[in-house]
This record gives C-alpha cells, structure tokens and sequence, in this order.
C-alpha cells in the first residue's frame, strides 16, 4: 500500500489558447492514444512507464465547460453526470471566476489536489480575468509559457515541450506521497 493523492488540473484560458491541442499530446505521451479530433470525457488506462507505477489512469475533458454549457448545464452537473474521475484528471475552462471557482470545489469534494494551469497567452490577453482566477484557493498554478503565433509547427513545436514538461512534472511526483 502506498499513499496516493489525486490531482485535478484545471486549464484555464478563452479559445484558442492550446488547452486542446495540449491534451491531445498528453493522452498520446501518457496513455499511448492518439487523436485528430478528441472526444469529450474521455477516461484511459496511464501507460507511461515512469508514471503507471503509482497513477492508473488519467481522464480528460477536452473541451472547455462553457462550450459545451448546453449539455452539461451547472458546473455541479458536469462533475455528477459527465466528469471522469480518474487519478490524474483535466478539465478545461475559460475566463469565468464563478465556473473555475465552482469546478475547485466539486474537485476537492472529490479528494482532488486542483491544480490551476495559466496560459500565457490567456495572461497576456486579460491580465485581471487570470489574476483574479489564479487567486482562488488553488493547491498549486501551474504558467504555461506559450507566446502567440501565427505559424503552425511554431505553436506545435512549443505545445509539444509543454507536453514533455508536464510529463516529467507528474514523473516527479510520482516518488512523492
């Protein structure tokens, strides 16, 4: 027996900022799967050798709650009826205090660690939005260094290392309870 401690990692951040794109190369580095188009709520077994040891599974949202507002309704009914519950889970969300602020909660109810993970982009965009998130009652934030671009295999490239560093951050917590 070991002591684990579950970890929820909220992206936040409006459109076009790399949450998606972000956690296509997650599932692919952590759990073997690659996706064109990802489905929503999706959970998978961790496959990653440095990481399957002490977490089993990873689940991800893919898009972020407001975009699919419709079906999912509150932030409550989105954990009850569709979040995944998995050791290491990401959500995503745009700039609304009162959704991030609810989506903590519902997290730490579910014995989550809820992480917040900022976009530099996002940041340098709205300033007071991502500040006035990143001073909820986070168990950690998380800054992305990811600059605007228009060029394709720029913005590839940097989401790729994001992905790596991620990686190797969950890696490293994996020795520790």
């Amino acid at each position: 027996m070991f002591i684990k401690s579950k970890q929820l990692y909220i992206l936040i951040g409006d459109d076009r900022t790399g949450k998606t794109t972000l956690q296509k190369l997650l599932i692919k580095k952590l759990c073997g799967h690659a996706y064109d188009r990802l489905p929503t709520n999706l959970i998978f077994p961790i496959t990653h050798a440095d990481i399957k040891r002490k977490y089993q599974t990873a689940s991800f949202g893919n898009r972020s709650y407001q975009e699919k507002i419709g079906e999912y309704g509150t932030v409550d009914n989105y954990f009850n009826n569709h979040f995944r519950p998995a050791d290491i889970s990401f959500i995503s969300s745009h700039l609304v205090l009162e959704d991030v602020d609810a989506m903590i909660r519902n997290g730490r109810e579910r014995f989550y660690n809820v992480n917040g993970v900022f976009f530099s982009n996002s940041i340098t965009l709205n300033m007071p939005a991502n500040a006035s998130i990143s001073a909820l009652d986070w168990n950690e934030r998380f800054e992305i260094e990811n600059t605007w671009s228009d060029v394709e295999n720029t913005i590839s490239d940097q989401l790729n290392t994001i992905a790596d560093s991620i990686v190797t951050l969950i890696i490293n917590r994996t020795g520790v309870s």
